[in-house]
């Protein structure tokens, strides 16, 4: 992948399991991510219904991190999205079925990436390559230390 340019933000469609995985723990590739989408290296897409999921599992799991993820989700670098029906139909070739919707919001927005723990349920299309957080963090780091050359 090329280095986008310096005024240029990527922009990262995230999955509720990282979401969750980087908002439930300090450590690894997941919360990284969210850290450096947070200081606005990385535009955060965070479709709707991986939202609803969240909260849905936060409630449950650690209701005390509910007002994290609401200060999460307020960052100026996050943004949420959904896909419409065309980004669905579009989707639906490239996911399993219950996951069309975190792709198809992936599409719509315009995502250049889609990071999740569950690759296996996606296959990248044209426009949004599908990756795990810790392939994101090493292209990640490689920019970093280009930076400025």
């Amino acid at each position: 992948m090329a280095r986008p340019a310096k005024a240029e933000r990527l922009s990262v469609c995230v999955d509720s399991n990282v979401l969750i995985a980087g908002l439930m723990s300090t450590k690894g590739a997941s919360h990284a991510i969210l850290v450096l989408g947070e200081l606005g290296l990385f535009r955060l897409l965070v479709p709707k219904v991986a939202v609803e999921e969240v909260r849905r599992n936060l409630r449950g799991l650690l209701p005390e991190a509910i007002p994290l993820f609401d200060q999460f989700l307020s960052c100026p670098a996050v943004s949420v999205c959904s896909g419409s029906a065309k980004d669905e139909a579009a989707a639906r070739a490239h996911a399993d079925p219950k996951d069309v919707p975190i792709l198809a919001a992936a599409i719509g927005s315009s995502a250049a990436l889609l990071v999740t723990h569950n690759i296996r349920h996606f296959a990248s299309t044209d426009s949004v390559r599908v990756l795990p957080p810790s392939a994101l963090l090493e292209e990640a780091r490689a920019w970093i230390a280009t930076r400025g050359q």
